[in-house]
């Protein structure tokens, strides 16, 4: 449960900073087209492990995979229908520099207020998001 100090306006008003900014951004073959934000509250005791924001950002399809992906060891096969894990992890990783020059609102974790997950436009638009 989020705390009682935590003020959602400023959480929301905090994420949507996040998801605008990261809107502006390309990070090689992660291209963001859209965001939803919700906070997450882990299990557990707030204090040990608070609550951050979570933007689901959804991107351009990945690459397609390569004409042998199927001749590839299967860890391969899969990291091959996926972003390349060097651009996923710099929109992290920029996604947290980011917020962590914004005012954290009380109630989120204070170094780690912010993660991303990554959707496929093509899967969003067949989940109708």
């Amino acid at each position: 449960m989020v705390p009682e100090f935590a003020d959602e306006h400023a959480i929301d008003k905090f994420a949507t900073s996040v998801g605008e900014w990261l809107l502006t951004q390309r990070f090689g073959s992660v291209v963001p087209v859209a965001y939803r934000h919700f906070l997450w509250e882990p299990p557990g005791d707030w204090r040990i492990d608070p609550p951050h924001v979570v933007i689901e950002l959804t991107v351009e399809d990945p690459p397609p995979p390569p004409d042998n992906w199927r001749s590839l060891p299967f860890e391969e096969q899969v990291r091959a229908w996926h972003w390349p894990e060097s651009d996923t992890d710099a929109a992290e990783m920029a996604a947290l520099g980011f917020a962590l020059t914004q005012e954290i609102p009380a109630g989120l974790a204070p170094l780690h207020p912010v993660s991303v997950k990554f959707l496929a436009r093509s899967e969003a638009e067949a989940d109708g998001r």
